[in-house]
């Protein structure tokens, strides 16, 4: 199912794009066979983004340290609206969330809708030259 996320205004996304302050952090779960199930702060969209991940079958059959980085998804959406302000964001995660029966599969498609709304904030707020409708692209 596709999801469609709106453009966010300028000043959400700089917030999306900023970072929070330690009493406003998500505390995403690193997993792993050898080392167990450590929690770690995070402040910012990107860091979230970049912190989900489920290293592939192939690796953790074979290596001592294949790992997941786990964050509940309805944790991650109640941040993303309450924190970041970003009810529409927040909505598609749990939509997203819902498709699938474990975090395996549906933290690939939720982490793509991260990385999209990361880049439609870049591009809103990127410098339009004058003359120009949108940013340029070089």
């Amino acid at each position: 199912m596709t999801i469609t996320l709106g453009e966010p205004t300028p000043e959400s996304a700089a917030r999306l794009l900023g970072e929070v302050v330690f009493e406003k952090r998500l505390v995403g779960t690193k997993m792993s066979a050898m080392g167990g199930a450590n929690p770690l702060p995070l402040f910012s969209l990107e860091e979230v983004t970049d912190f989900i991940h489920i290293d592939d079958y192939e690796t953790a059959l074979m290596s001592k340290s294949a790992t997941v980085g786990y964050i509940e998804p309805s944790a991650l959406a109640r941040w993303v609206s309450e924190v970041l302000g970003d009810e529409g964001l927040a909505a598609a995660i749990l939509e997203r969330a819902a498709e699938g029966d474990n975090y395996g599969s549906v933290a690939m498609p939720i982490k793509e809708l991260l990385l999209e709304r990361i880049q439609q904030c870049r591009e809103v707020l990127a410098p339009v030259e004058p003359g120009r409708d949108r940013p340029a692209d070089d």
